[in-house]
């Protein structure tokens, strides 16, 4: 990307920085300059290992279900007799 044009902000960043703000899911031209800079230094594979990482710890532990499964279970023995089908 010779027509680029690069952010000295980011520039400053180390590779470790530039990958954890792309994690954290920037918006407008942050976006843009922390694309410019993972591939104006090569890190795509290492981006994409990371997001494949990050993707597997983003989703909810099992007790997190299984605490909405007791509220709900809750709700339904609460209200069961207000209940019509």
């Amino acid at each position: 990307m010779a027509g680029s044009i690069r952010s000295k902000k980011f520039q400053s960043y180390s590779d470790e920085k530039i990958l954890k703000c792309y994690l954290d899911k920037p918006k407008g031209e942050n976006l843009y300059f922390l694309q410019v800079e993972i591939n104006a230094r090569g890190l795509e594979q290492e981006l994409l290992s990371r997001q494949s990482k990050h993707s597997l710890n983003s989703k909810h532990p099992l007790l997190y279900y299984v605490f909405y499964f007791l509220l709900l279970c809750l709700f339904l023995s609460r209200f069961s007799n207000q209940l019509t089908l």
